[in-house]
């Protein structure tokens, strides 16, 4: 899923009812009571987002791959994890040739990650009836991260995984909260790259864009398609690109009277494995956190940013990072 237009209040409510229902029986942030029989051994993720979330949750239960595993994915994966099959994903709304290959493969349980809106409810709920396997939606908001890996500890009868990864994520956003807190009466502005030529960015309160929030900075962007001159416009103290190969576009005339470049207040986002603020924005975006306040207001987490990622891989990921690994990803950015 992508974006995020949320009633945050339903996310809300579902947690509190969920204490009250029976283990393997959640109320998810789409206000649907979804059971799930226990022991849970085969879970489908049914987009990008997700697969990422049920890696880091539950490797040994993971069905597949929605989109297969890139070469520069396969490197910080576990052996098992990249051999695992290509499957697709279920979240096309309409008819999708990839749902048979997902339903073949037997899961126990469908989650999705990110959008909770009408459209994906009740593709969710569609599903769940005419397959009759349980289908749980999750709030992608970075800040519901702790929230909803817990909620998918209870789904599973996994909580004890979940309360390592959600105490561990908690304490990632509580930390950056301090840091915002402290930059709250002048947090740096910033405009957000996504695309080669700069004109595409991300809005504010949206999934693609909450990592910043998060981070104590203010996204400035007012549309989704902005030109060189627009941005020039809107004046941001800091370009932050998801493109390495914006670096080049910022060289020509259009982008010359951008104060940001000029100055050369530009840093480009870690990808490996996975966009460290984006793409897809699934529980990796804790990374970017982390490297955000590193970045801007030169404050990493103790005991450093290479030790924080290293932890952070061990953790979610499953993997001990190399120091070569650990200096691709961080010392180019």
């Amino acid at each position: 899923m992508g974006g995020s237009k949320l009633a945050r209040w339903i996310g809300v409510l579902a947690y509190a009812l969920a204490g009250s229902v029976a283990a393997g029986e959640i109320v998810d942030p789409s206000g649907r009571t979804v059971k799930v029989a226990e022991p849970v051994t085969r879970i489908a993720a049914a987009g990008p987002p997700a697969e990422v979330l049920l890696y880091a949750f539950a490797p040994d239960a993971m069905l597949g791959w929605v989109r297969g595993v890139p070469p520069r994915v396969a490197e910080f994966i576990t052996p098992e994890a990249r051999a695992l099959p290509t499957l697709g994903g279920v979240t096309m709304l309409g008819d999708s040739p990839e749902v048979p290959q997902v339903l073949a493969a037997k899961p126990q349980l469908i989650f999705d990650y990110g959008d909770v809106d009408p459209r994906y409810t009740k593709l969710a709920a569609s599903m769940q009836d005419s397959t009759g396997i349980p289908y749980i939606l999750l709030d992608g908001g970075i800040d519901k991260t702790p929230e909803m890996i817990r909620t998918l500890g209870k789904a599973t009868g996994r909580m004890q995984r979940a309360e390592e990864l959600a105490a561990y994520a908690a304490d990632i956003l509580a930390r950056a909260q301090k840091i915002a807190a402290a930059h709250a009466s002048k947090p740096v502005r910033v405009y957000i790259v996504r695309s080669p030529d700069g004109n595409r960015s991300a809005m504010p309160g949206t999934h693609a864009g909450d990592v910043y929030d998060a981070a104590g900075l203010k996204n400035i962007t007012e549309y989704r398609e902005a030109t060189a001159a627009q941005v020039a416009m809107w004046d941001p103290d800091l370009i932050v690109s998801l493109e390495a190969k914006f670096s080049d576009t910022a060289k020509t005339p259009a982008w010359a009277n951008v104060r940001a470049v000029k100055e050369g207040k530009i840093i480009t986002t870690p990808r490996l494995p996975w966009g460290w603020t984006d793409h897809p924005p699934s529980v990796q975006r804790l990374l970017g956190v982390l490297w955000l306040t590193s970045k801007v207001y030169g404050q990493p987490t103790a005991p450093g940013l290479r030790s924080e990622t290293a932890k952070f891989f061990k953790t979610f990921f499953h993997v001990a990072l190399t120091q070569e690994q650990l200096s691709a990803m961080l010392d180019a950015n």
